[in-house]
């Protein structure tokens, strides 16, 4: 019961991409950088995969310091606990390396704008954000 919504998104998305010619190279491009998440970028992505309670999911596109040496339980327990409801845009990316980024968000949070910026990479042929205590607390508190 659960998958439906992410069943929907994906046949959502890759028909969307379809009509607009974009899906030529989908096969070669998913989840290989943050513009290439089902239409969107990472990490709304990944707050998709959040509101739906999928934080086993979520682990497989985070790394880093933040989660090194803990449980995937400890970590989705984590996350279920994490504030991540508000509303998101991503207003810029720079890439750093052939493997690398740095996106630009803005979110809003009761009436305020913030901007914030995270680290990205390929790691094993997926892209992920970096985590460490200082992108914690910036995206999930």
């Amino acid at each position: 019961m659960k998958t439906r919504p992410i069943i929907f998104l994906i046949l959502f998305c890759t028909f969307s991409l379809l009509n607009k010619g974009y899906a030529q190279n989908i096969g070669s491009c998913l989840f290989k950088n943050p513009l290439c998440f089902y239409n969107t970028n990472v990490l709304n992505y990944l707050q998709v995969l959040h509101k739906n309670q999928q934080y086993d999911k979520v682990c497989n596109f985070i790394y880093g310091p933040a989660l090194d040496g803990k449980s995937k339980n400890s970590i989705e327990e984590k996350l279920s606990n994490a504030r991540f409801g508000y509303s998101l845009k991503k207003v810029g990316i720079k890439q750093k390396t052939n493997t690398s980024w740095s996106l630009t968000y803005q979110r809003t949070i009761l009436g305020t704008n913030e901007t914030f910026k995270i680290e990205c990479a390929l790691v094993n042929d997926t892209c992920k954000v970096y985590m460490d205590e200082k992108a914690w607390n910036i995206i999930f508190n």
